[in-house]
């Protein structure tokens, strides 16, 4: 990364000689059109396609009076959200009748089916949900969120009676992206490249910059990694107006919202009352979402923020304070602050030795340069939309096509002394502005909850100027839904096999081997021995094609029965508990295998999230097939259960599924009558304490760091009752008993990574080109935030945040998707707070 003082001053590089016969002149304008013809092929590439913001929805009415069409007794008005990206896509629909209360039942379907162009075409999903116009009624509402394991923005929507589509109840939403687009996934996938940044009823706080004064470039901006040289994207959007579900804002990485707003009105911590009014009611289920968003990995800022352990109350959640985390928290803080200090006194410097020239001294040896736009408004903070431009300051800096400032003997011709002014009084409001950031900051407080982390600041606003930056920062990996998730459904990768079903699907190698034995032995010792002792050598000619097709017989025959008919299923279920409120989040990688294709396809629960984990790293993205022809892949979505059909999993081949799901009021665990430890030894120390279960499940090999740090563990606790667990006095000890916790049901097979060139034809491996795009300090995550919390707490530092506990328990049967699948090898991690 280059210094604050390289990106303010650096020497010009002089123009190569323009080539005999040509005058400098004219290859300066020869350069000056080129440049002008490839920014309008630019301009024009972006405006044939761009990415869909988040949350963005397309609406339709049905039937659609253009096509002159009659209807069939009922107006439809269906809205759809989240078209473009890989997750979950949200309907909502709403059915009029046009002829008064119905007369019977209308039992009707919407259908959403993909068309033109998704990528991979193979993956597209054709989703109905089912819906029951009651009679006696007027309108119906039907809201349902579908998974979508594609890129795409181009849907048919039908409504569907008796199998058959409602002819004018018909439309398409949604622009087929070009060809062109698919080329890099940079293009089709950029929110997995940058942060984005969702503003609840609330704006950030520009900087204002005077029109007449001088730009200077932001520090660390050229080295930093892809997701610090595209400008975030921000939305702003009002609290009624979030969807209800928190599936549908996967692809937010971080929400800014004003403490009132999660205080007032309906509050989580109270009993969900009769409310009056559609509007309270939007508030508290998009808060909800929120609160469930968070728990999966989400980075929530609250503005004007109470104290931790009230904002902590009021979202029945329980969030953990860690030392280290605080410490590092304060020090990043500093480090942003110092960082653009350092550059803005720099710059100060260089425009202080221009407005106060020397009259003896001697002209600059090599002029010097800012490297920002001139006159750019925006910069530091001006916009409000960071998708386009650079709103945050820089204009577009980061491509390397700025137009520079030369500061050097001809300077005064260049600036006047009224813009030297401007330029001084506002930079002295960018430090005021700064001192403010780093006195906001530090006031506030940094907290881990689930997957995520909540941050609360005394501030009104958020300052665009640094706090995007330190955002970024804070927010890591978790920029990419992808890498939260730890699954990417449209290549796959090798990992897929590091959790497959033992000596399912496998060759049986030593069986063959013994059925060959057996063959050589009674072709020749055998067989051969007999017909020449009889004189019948000629029968040879028959035995050994006969013995040779029993034996391709019994082997064929011992491949299919060994692996049998049913379905067999391997679990990694993950649950994280928040001790507030015993409620709890789940991860659960499952493997299913089947003889013969299941009839009534997979069923899975209807507010769960359903990603497919293919067996990748053997198709390049360029090779991926984008035109949809016949959509072989159907779901059936109603409000209790997903149902994929039979074709999600193909006979005798393992298939895996990643699922992650909120579940409400599973139980708690905690501590009874902990005592404070005396180091002193005045006072007798307890060797052993209580802990109480309301969990519906057994927990085995349990672990506990209590709030004071020390480290307990018993062998098993039943479902609702009490056990006692041991101290252990030496964390080393401890720290071996949760390794041992992890290696022994480690995830380990024969991975072969790849995908790692930057070339879009040779990329194997989304997961780990996205890593290696936003990679910060060389971190690589490719399991999931949740994985990866596991991996980094037992195996890597062996050790529990103080007021954790971690243990195993029995995989639960709802979350295998074939009801009469035999579970093996299966396991669950069961970690969380304490009550």
């Amino acid at each position: 990364m280059p210094s604050p003082n390289d990106l303010i001053s650096a020497p010009i590089q002089t123009p190569s000689a323009p080539p005999p016969g040509l005058s400098h002149s004219r290859c300066m304008r020869a350069a000056a059109v080129l440049a002008l013809v490839l920014a309008a092929l630019a301009t024009s590439a972006n405006a044939q396609f761009s990415v869909p913001e988040i949350l963005s929805t397309h609406q339709v009415v049905l039937p659609n009076a253009a096509n002159g069409a009659g209807g069939s007794g009922f107006k439809a008005t269906i809205q759809v959200s989240n078209l473009m990206g890989v997750g979950y896509v949200g309907v909502d629909v709403t059915l009029t009748s046009t002829l008064g209360p119905l007369t019977s039942n209308r039992e009707l379907s919407i259908r959403l089916t993909p068309i033109d162009r998704h990528l991979p075409a193979d993956r597209a999903i054709a989703t109905e949900f089912p819906l029951t116009f009651p009679q006696g009624q007027t309108e119906v509402v039907l809201s349902r969120s579908c998974p979508k394991w594609t890129i795409g923005n181009s849907y048919r929507i039908e409504i569907v009676e008796d199998g058959a589509p409602l002819k004018p109840y018909t439309a398409e939403v949604g622009n087929p992206f070009p060809g062109y687009a698919i080329q890099s996934p940079a293009t089709v996938l950029p929110n997995e490249l940058i942060c984005n940044f969702l503003l609840v009823d609330t704006d950030p706080k520009p900087i204002g910059k005077p029109a007449d004064a001088i730009s200077f470039d932001r520090p660390g901006r050229a080295g930093r990694s892809l997701i610090s040289r595209r400008s975030p994207a921000l939305q702003t959007v009002s609290l009624q107006r979030l969807p209800s579900d928190w599936r549908l804002l996967r692809d937010i990485d971080c929400i800014v919202i004003q403490g009132d707003r999660l205080l007032q009105g309906d509050r989580l911590d109270t009993p969900t009352p009769g409310q009056a009014g559609g509007a309270a009611t939007a508030e508290r289920q998009a808060i909800e979402a929120i609160r469930d968003w968070v728990l999966m990995g989400g980075t929530l800022v609250v503005l004007q923020a109470p104290d931790a352990t009230e904002l902590a109350r009021s979202l029945r959640l329980k969030l953990v304070q860690q030392k280290a985390e605080d410490d590092g928290f304060a020090a990043l803080i500093t480090s942003v602050a110092s960082t653009m200090d350092d550059s803005l006194k720099r710059f100060r410097e260089v425009l202080s030795s221009v407005s106060e020239p020397s009259q003896n001294a001697p002209l600059p040896v090599a002029p010097r340069i800012l490297s920002l736009p001139i006159g750019d408004s925006d910069s530091m903070g001006g916009g409000n939309s960071m998708g386009g431009g650079d709103s945050m300051g820089g204009g577009d800096s980061m491509g390397g096509g700025d137009s520079m400032v030369i500061l050097g003997p001809s300077i005064r011709e260049r600036f006047s002394e009224a813009q030297l002014v401007a330029t001084g009084k506002w930079t002295e409001e960018v430090e005021a502005r700064i001192q403010a950031f780093d006195s906001d900051w530090k006031q506030g407080y940094r907290r881990s909850v689930g997957g995520g982390q909540v941050v609360g600041i005394p501030s009104q606003s958020i300052d665009s100027l640094l706090a995007f930056d330190l955002l970024e920062t804070l927010i890591g990996y978790r920029c990419s839904t992808m890498l939260t998730r730890g699954v990417d459904p449209i290549m796959g990768d090798f990992r897929s096999r590091r959790w497959l079903i033992p000596g399912v699907a496998e060759p049986p190698v030593y069986t063959f081997m013994g059925i060959l034995t057996l063959f050589v032995l009674l072709v020749g010792p055998v067989a051969y021995r007999w017909t020449t002792r009889g004189h019948r050598s000629h029968l040879m000619f028959l035995i050994a094609p006969a013995l040779a097709l029993v034996t391709t017989a019994a082997m064929f025959a011992y491949s299919i029965i060994s692996d049998g008919f049913g379905t067999t299923v391997r679990v990694r279920q993950l649950t994280w508990i928040d001790g507030a409120s015993g409620d709890a989040i789940e991860r659960t990688r499952s493997t299913l295998f089947s003889g013969i294709s299941p009839r009534t396809g997979l069923r899975f629960a209807g507010d769960a999230e359903v990603m497919a984990y293919p067996n990748g790293g053997q198709q390049r993205w360029r090779d991926l097939r984008s035109e949809v022809g016949e959509v072989r892949l159907h779901a059936d979505i109603d409000a209790d259960d997903q149902w994929l059909d039979a074709a999600f999993l193909p006979s005798r081949t393992q298939t895996q599924f990643v699922t992650h799901q909120v579940r409400r009021g599973v139980g708690t665990l905690s501590i009874n009558g902990l005592k404070p430890f005396d180091a002193s030894g005045q006072v007798p120390n307890a060797r052993s304490i209580e802990l109480s279960s309301s969990l519906p499940f057994e927990l085995r090999d349990l672990v506990v760091c209590s709030p004071d740090g020390r480290y307990w563990s018993t062998d098993s606790i039943k479902a609702g009752q009490t056990a006692s667990a041991g101290w252990i006095p030496k964390t080393q000890d401890a720290s071996k008993l949760l390794g041992r916790l992890y290696t022994r049901h480690r995830p380990v097979g024969a991975v072969s990574e790849s995908g790692r060139s930057q070339g879009s034809r040779r990329i194997r491996d989304l997961v780990l080109y996205v890593n290696k795009e936003i990679s910060r300090n060389g971190l690589v995550v490719t399991d999931g935030v949740f994985e990866h919390w596991l991996n980094e707490s037992l195996f890597v530092r062996g050790e529990l945040p103080p007021g954790m506990f971690i243990g195993i328990g029995a995989a639960s049967p709802d979350v295998v998707a074939i009801a009469d699948a035999e579970q093996v090898a299966s396991v669950r991690y069961v970690m969380g707070t304490l009550q």
